[in-house]
This record gives C-alpha cells, sequence and structure tokens, in this order.
C-alpha cells in the first residue's frame, strides 16, 4: 500500500518536469526576442501593426506562464526534497513583466 502512496506524487513536482518547463520558458524567450522587432520601430508603423502587437503579446504571456509553471514545479519540488531555488524562472518571470510594462507604455516602438 506504501508503494502506490509514494507513486502518487503530483506529475507537476516530479524533477523532470520542472526542468522541461523551464528549458520551455527559455526556448520561449529566445523566440520572444527573435519577435522583438514586430513591436519596434519598423513594425510599429506598418497598418497590421495591432496583430504584431497581439502576435507579441501572446507569446509574452505564454512565455511568462511557461516560467511561472516551472517555478511553481520547482517550488513544490523543494519543499518534497530541498531542491534549489528557481532563479532562472523567477528571471525569466521579471524580465517578462517588465517586457509588458515596456510594451504598455509603447517604449518599443520609439
Amino acid at each position: 500500500m506504501e508503494q502506490t502512496d509514494n507513486n502518487s506524487e503530483n506529475m507537476i513536482y516530479k524533477p523532470v518536469v520542472g526542468t522541461a518547463l523551464a528549458v520551455a520558458s527559455g526556448l520561449s524567450f529566445f523566440f520572444l526576442c527573435m519577435i522583438l522587432p514586430l513591436v519596434g520601430p519598423a513594425g510599429s508603423r506598418v497598418e497590421h501593426a495591432g496583430k504584431n502587437k497581439a502576435a507579441f503579446v501572446f507569446v509574452l504571456l505564454m512565455t511568462f506562464g511557461l516560467a511561472a509553471v516551472a517555478a511553481y514545479s520547482k517550488i513544490g519540488r523543494r519543499k518534497i526534497d530541498g531542491g534549489p531555488q528557481p532563479w532562472f524562472s523567477f528571471g525569466i518571470c521579471g524580465v517578462c513583466v517588465l517586457t509588458l510594462l515596456v510594451l504598455l507604455m509603447n517604449g518599443f516602438a520609439i
């Protein structure tokens, strides 16, 4: 009976899941950096600037979501076996929030 209790550990708290989510958030952030010109000076002066901004915000929120879920997973794992703090995921979350603030103030379209 104890083996089933050990196997019933929530899937999100497994080390592989947290690492995979952190890697996915890093790759998503890399893609976000690649599409940054969509909201820059060149992309904000075209007739489809609204669609560019919507696509950028979608990728930004997806990146933030992946990083937040990765941080949640790693924090849960830390409670189980004392793993490390998810500084990478926290950093990506912080940069995503700063990017959203700059985007809302049209800082990229200068």
